[in-house]
C-alpha cells in the first residue's frame, strides 16, 4: 500500500538518491534540511512497505502553490506514482484555496512537460538559461484552479 506523509529529517538521504537520479541539477542535501523548517514549505515522500520511492516539496504563498520539485524513483516511473502525489496536491490546493499552481520545468524533460500538460498545466512564460550545468530555459507553467 502506498503512503504519502510528510517528510521527516531522516528521510533526506534517501530522498537525495532520488533527486540525485532525477535531476541534471539535482538540489544539495543542505535545502532539503532547510525546506524541511521554512514556513511556507511542505515537504511529502511517497512510502511503500517503509521504502521511500518519491517525493514532492511545494510552498504554499497565499493563495498560490509553487511545486520545487517531484520526482520518483526510476523502477517506479510510469506507473502512476508521481499522479498519486499530484492527485494529493490538488486535493490539498482545494481544501486550503489555493487558486493556482506554479512551477518552472526544464525545456528538456519532455516527461515532465508531458505530465503536467495532462493534468492542466498551461506554459505562461519562460527563464532563458536558467539552469546552468547546460543552459536550458525554464519553461513556466501554471495551473488554474477551479473557484467556487
Amino acid at each position: 500500500m502506498i503512503k504519502i506523509r510528510e517528510m521527516i529529517p531522516d528521510d533526506v538521504p534517501e530522498v537525495m538518491k532520488i533527486e540525485q537520479a532525477s535531476f541534471n541539477e539535482p538540489w544539495a542535501e543542505v535545502h532539503f534540511y532547510f525546506e524541511l523548517y521554512a514556513k511556507t514549505a511542505h515537504n511529502w515522500v511517497a512510502v511503500e512497505k517503509n521504502d521511500i520511492f518519491g517525493y514532492l516539496c511545494f510552498w504554499k504563498l497565499q493563495d498560490e502553490l509553487h511545486i520545487n520539485n517531484i520526482a520518483v524513483n526510476e523502477d517506479k516511473r510510469r506507473k502512476g506514482f508521481a499522479q498519486k502525489m499530484l492527485n494529493e496536491l490538488l486535493k490539498f490546493a482545494k481544501k486550503n484555496n489555493a487558486r493556482i499552481l506554479t512551477l518552472e520545468v526544464n525545456e528538456n524533460n519532455s516527461g515532465a512537460i508531458a505530465f503536467y500538460k495532462k493534468n492542466g498545466f498551461k506554459q505562461v512564460g519562460v527563464r532563458q538559461n536558467y539552469y546552468a550545468k547546460d543552459r536550458a530555459d525554464a519553461l513556466i507553467l501554471t495551473k488554474q484552479m477551479e473557484t467556487k
